[in-house]
């Protein structure tokens, strides 16, 4: 039986980990995908020796890997084009999940009414382990876009929300899609003493919204926001 791995330094196990997100398969299949040496790789997972700029562009190009995380544990691990169809790894495995496109559903990021839809009208694939690791369960997930500017910086306009469904109990400091009438909104939640609920903007330009009892009949929380992508 082959001994485990063991990464050396924080870089190595992040490198590593990065093989295990976009593929899973054993480090030789995944040099091979590459064009390196097994054991080049190997030395590198290891912390037996460092890659130059070229291998660490490659990991950026192939993968939309933030060299920023990369390099230092800063930030998330992929840049948000991780997300795009067009753009999945080499190598991905066949059991990437695919996500419902509702592409007339709009959570919005601001204050307008926004007509919901039913049906998909496209698909979004994922690898299920990335999700999971945002704390999400993957089969209950699905894609809707945010409009407005209520949450920027975190959110841009025109993102694609990745919500989980089956997150459905107010978190305090979650960013969640919610009912409100008419309104499909993207906000931070807050459970208050009171029984109320605070809507709150990452905008500072936008004032919290509390949801008092009338407003709170009408409640339908849609899920909570995993991830977030932009696309072209």
């Amino acid at each position: 039986m082959a001994r485990p791995s063991v990464s050396k330094t924080p870089f190595a196990e992040r490198l590593t980990s990065v093989r295990m997100h976009v593929d899973g398969r054993d480090r030789k299949a995944f040099a091979e995908d590459l064009g390196i040496n097994a054991e080049t790789l190997g030395g590198y997972e290891r912390g037996d020796s460092l890659p130059d700029q070229w291998f660490l562009l490659d990991y950026k190009k192939r993968f939309s890997v933030n060299l920023d995380w990369l390099l230092t544990g800063e930030g998330e691990m992929f840049h948000p084009a991780y997300g795009r169809p067009h753009t999945l790894p080499m190598g991905a495995s066949p059991a990437m999940i695919r996500l419902p496109i509702y592409g007339d559903v709009h959570a919005a990021a601001g204050l307008s009414s926004i007509p919901v839809g039913e049906l998909a009208d496209g698909v979004m694939s994922f690898d299920p382990r990335f999700l999971r690791d945002q704390g999400a369960v993957p089969e209950k997930c699905s894609v809707i876009w945010a409009h407005g500017d209520s949450m920027m910086p975190t959110i841009p306009d025109g993102s694609a929300l990745i919500v989980d469904r089956s997150q459905t109990e107010v978190k305090n400091g979650s960013i969640m899609v919610i009912g409100v009438g008419d309104d499909l909104l993207v906000k931070r939640v807050r459970r208050r003493l009171d029984g109320l609920i605070d809507l709150i903007s990452d905008n500072s330009a936008y004032a919290p919204e509390t949801l008092g009892p009338a407003s709170l009949q009408q409640l339908r929380v849609v899920g909570r926001v995993v991830y977030f992508c932009r696309t072209p």
